[in-house]
């Protein structure tokens, strides 16, 4: 999977970490379910993403909440 030019962008503000590509709507506030993550890339100190994708195993499985009696 190759990153898109938003996620470039993004990567160079914020070097020596890491860009997720996100499946939704999501405010800059807002929590990501760890879901909705497709997966990532990783970022070296130029801002620059190095290195192949990694996918998320748990993208797009439902957590349901379990009911305590």
């Amino acid at each position: 999977m190759k990153p898109m030019a938003g996620e470039i962008q993004e990567a160079k503000l914020h070097p020596n970490g890491w860009v997720y590509r996100i499946q939704g709507k999501y405010g800059v506030n807002d929590a990501v379910p760890p879901e909705a993550i497709v997966g990532a890339w990783k970022v070296d100190a130029e801002g620059n993403i190095v290195g192949d994708f990694q996918p998320n195993p748990n993208f797009g499985r439902v957590r349901v909440p379990t009911r305590v009696s």
